[in-house]
């Protein structure tokens, strides 16, 4: 399941997907296509999904440059980030790697 960060999502603990975008963006729409897929394959991570245009202290304190970008949390802290994501299998790895930490 995908939560909408609405200014109110704790992420300080447990294993957490920040997921930047913004509505209209292309590239944007192709990680939406598998996110939901992922957030059910995964139910162990929350995924968050934030929009970049609504929520800029998040985007200022995460240094999210461009979008769509993932920012993998292991106790609110970061453990690793995607950006120019083009294929589910590239997230897919990430997410693997996230839930053996």
């Amino acid at each position: 399941m995908i939560v909408e960060y609405d200014g109110k999502f704790e992420f300080e603990s447990g294993k957490t997907v920040l997921w930047f975008s913004i509505p209209g963006c292309p590239p944007c729409r192709i990680v939406e296509s598998f996110m939901e897929d992922l957030s059910r394959e995964f139910p162990e991570i929350k995924v968050v999904h934030i929009n970049a245009e609504e929520w800029n202290d998040l985007v200022n304190r995460f240094d999210v440059l461009n979008v769509p970008t993932l920012v993998y949390l292991k106790d609110g802290k970061e453990v690793g980030r995607q950006n120019l994501i083009r294929r589910k299998e590239e997230v897919l790895i990430r997410f693997e790697e996230l839930r053996r930490l």
